[in-house]
This record gives structure tokens, C-alpha cells and sequence, in this order.
């Protein structure tokens, strides 16, 4: 796709052309939506939400209380939209068509179960006018009210303050016992150990891992590849 702006208020309110709607099933996005949470193709689209709805089920547990953060136009929310044991869910992220696309389109399928939010945080290429400072953001949820919080491809374009911010905002939003799961790119600048902007951004496996730990998580795991980016779960 040659055009690369950004989704625009048109975007959110269609759905993929090529691809017949049916009653009850969600729909596909459009390709500039697809385009901008890094899909190239509908495969690719299919296959990363794939990816990442198994993980993230793999962790639930009844009664789930789920935060997506970097929701995107619910390329993961919507492999879990009749997942039994979710409660709640909210998605959130900076481009507020994505989060208008997931409104229309998914929520009403759950029985609002799902909701989706716009967090207006500021960012060059993605959210230029927003009114907030990465460092200053604060996610829509109250203290330990999330069982599960996930960030698929959310620290590959956080420069380190503002994953510092976002690690400690989504360990505030944790109950005791929930954890986070959480990509990142691993290979910073030679001589660094967090370099890149949010086009990309990489850090060293190890001091992610004391990145959170300094947010409170008290233990973590190694997941491995998903999808091209080194996965981790931490715990509360």
C-alpha cells in the first residue's frame, strides 16, 4: 500500500472492501488500518492476531478482567470477543479512529463486555495533536483492577521514558497476582542498552526485564519469538 497516512474518521466508520459481512461475525478492517499496526497483508493481519489471542488465552482464567494496551483496530480482540471467561475488556490506544473502528464494530458483539478507549497521548507520526506527554500518561482504569494487561508491540515504539511511565502505569492498573505480557525488539545500537524512537525502538532483554522490575513486577518469564519479537510475562 503506497499511501501510509494516517486511519481517518472515514477509515473508522467501513470495514475491508474485499470481504462480505455476516451477521454476528466481526468484520475486517480496512487495509490502511491493517497497515498501521504493521500488517502488509490481511495474512499477516490474521495470523499476528492469531498469534497473540492464543497467548493471551493461555493466561486466563475466569472472571477476567483483560487490558490491551495499544489495542490497534483489535487485531487481537477480536480472536477473544466470545471468550467465556472475560469479564471485562478495554482496549486502548493513541489513534482515535482505530479505537472509533473497535466501537462500532466489535463492542456491540459482546454485549459491551468490550469497551475501547483513545488515550490522547502525543506522538510525532501517530497521534501529533495529542494533548498528553507519553511520560505523563495515565491508563483509563482504576488501581489493581486488571487481572491481565498485555502490550503486543506496544515497547517497540516507546522511547525509555515513556515505557518507564507506561510499566509503571500497567503494574498500578494489576491486581495482586496479575501479570503483563509484553514484546520487544532486542537489539539496540551497539554501546546501548535502549536506543530507537517510535518507529522503533530496542532494548536489551535484560534491562527491560529491570525496567519492570523497577515499575514492581517481582518475577517474569521468558515466552521466546512471537511473531519476530521477544515476548515476556511479567508477574504482580
Amino acid at each position: 500500500m503506497d499511501d501510509r497516512s494516517l486511519p481517518s474518521d472515514n477509515d473508522s466508520a467501513s470495514t475491508h472492501p474485499d470481504f462480505s459481512r455476516w451477521p454476528g461475525i466481526a468484520p475486517l478492517p480496512n487495509a490502511r488500518m491493517m497497515l498501521h499496526v504493521g500488517a502488509q497483508t490481511t495474512e499477516n493481519f490474521l495470523v499476528v492476531g492469531d498469534a497473540w489471542g492464543q497467548l493471551v488465552a493461555s493466561l486466563l482464567e475466569p472472571e477476567s478482567s483483560v487490558l490491551d494496551i495499544g489495542c490497534g483496530c483489535g487485531r487481537t480482540a477480536r480472536t477473544l470477543l466470545h471468550h467465556p471467561w472475560i469479564s471485562h475488556y478495554i482496549g486502548i490506544d493513541v489513534i482515535k479512529p482505530f479505537i472509533d473502528w473497535n466501537s462500532r464494530y466489535l463492542s456491540p458483539l459482546t454485549g459491551n463486555r468490550f469497551h475501547f478507549a483513545h488515550l490522547d497521548v502525543e506522538t510525532p507520526r501517530y497521534n501529533p495533536t495529542g494533548k498528553i506527554r507519553a511520560t505523563d500518561a495515565v491508563l483509563p482504569v482504576a488501581d489493581a483492577s486488571m487481572s491481565l494487561a498485555f502490550a503486543a508491540s506496544l515497547f517497540t515504539h516507546l522511547r525509555e521514558d515513556a515505557a518507564r511511565r507506561y510499566l509503571a502505569e500497567t503494574r498500578r492498573a494489576l491486581r495482586r497476582g496479575g501479570c503483563l505480557v509484553a514484546s520487544i525488539h532486542i537489539t539496540p545500537e551497539p554501546g546501548t542498552q535502549f536506543s530507537g524512537d517510535e518507529f522503533r525502538a530496542d532494548v536489551l532483554p535484560q534491562y527491560f526485564v529491570g525496567l519492570a522490575q523497577q515499575s514492581g513486577f517481582e518475577r517474569w518469564r521468558v515466552v521466546g519469538d512471537i511473531c519476530g519479537q521477544e515476548t515476556f510475562v511479567f508477574e504482580t
